[in-house]
C-alpha cells in the first residue's frame, strides 16, 4: 500500500533539507567571507590616511613653526598683544632673553631709542648666548659692549622678517647686517633665525635664535 498523505510528504521534505544543509551553510560561511575582506580592507586604508596625516603634521612642527603655503616656508610667531608699547618696553619685557636685557639697559642703548622710529630690534635668547666661547662677553670694553647692543638695532626700519630682500641693512652701531634665506627659504639675519615677532607702536622686536657679533675691524 502506498500512502501519499502529509506525513510522506513531510519525511521527504525534511530528506531534502538534509541533503541540501552543506550548501547552505557554505553560502553563509562564503558571505561572512565576503564581509569580512571587505571591512579588513576598509579599515587598513583608513589607517593609512590617518598615519600619513600625523606624519605631515610633526613635519610641519619640526620644519614650519607656522604652517605656511607657497613660497614662504617659514614664519615666526606673531604677538600684537603689547602694540600699543614700544620697542623699548617690550625688549626689556621679552621672556627667556634677560642676559641681552642686561646689556641693553647697562650700555644706555635703551635710554638711546626714543621718539616714533620706526625701529627694529633683534634680542638674542638666553640660549644663544649660552652658545658663545666662554668670555666673548666679559671681556669686551664698554665700547665693543656698546657697538655689540647696538649691532642689533636698526633705526628708521620696522622690518618685515617675511619681505625682507636679501642684502645688507646699516644698524645702529654702523655695521652690516646681512640678510638671506637658508634652507626651504626660511629668512636670516647673519646666521640667526626669526622665533618671535612682537609689532610696538614705533617698530617691531624679534627673538632671535642667535647672537649678532659686528664684524671685526681692520686696523
Amino acid at each position: 500500500m502506498c500512502y501519499n498523505g502529509p506525513m510522506k510528504n513531510s519525511y521527504t521534505n525534511l530528506k531534502l533539507f538534509k541533503k541540501g544543509a552543506p550548501f547552505w551553510w557554505i553560502g553563509v560561511l562564503f558571505v561572512l567571507a565576503l564581509g569580512g575582506i571587505w571591512y579588513y580592507a576598509a579599515h587598513t586604508s583608513d589607517t593609512g590616511i590617518t598615519n600619513n596625516e600625523s606624519m605631515a603634521s610633526t613635519s610641519d612642527q619640526i620644519t614650519n613653526p607656522t604652517k605656511t603655503t607657497g613660497s614662504a616656508a617659514y614664519k615666526p610667531t606673531t604677538n600684537t598683544a603689547s602694540k600699543a608699547s614700544t620697542v623699548v618696553t617690550i625688549t626689556q619685557k621679552v621672556a627667556g632673553a634677560s642676559q641681552f636685557i642686561s646689556l641693553f639697559k647697562s650700555t644706555g642703548v635703551a635710554a638711546e631709542i626714543t621718539g616714533k622710529g620706526p625701529y627694529t630690534i633683534f634680542v638674542p635668547t638666553n640660549g644663544a648666548f649660552s652658545q658663545l666661547p666662554p668670555g666673548t662677553i666679559s671681556k669686551m670694553t664698554p665700547e665693543q659692549k656698546l657697538r655689540f647692543v647696538r649691532y642689533h638695532v636698526v633705526s628708521g626700519r620696522a622690518l618685515d622678517s617675511q619681505a625682507q630682500v636679501a642684502g645688507t641693512i646699516q644698524a645702529l652701531s654702523g655695521d652690516a647686517l646681512n640678510f638671506s634665506y637658508g634652507a626651504d627659504k626660511i629668512p636670516l639675519v647673519n646666521s640667526a633665525i626669526f622665533i618671535q615677532k612682537y609689532q610696538a607702536s614705533n617698530g617691531v622686536v624679534y627673538l632671535i635664535d642667535n647672537v649678532l657679533l659686528p664684524p671685526l675691524r681692520t686696523q
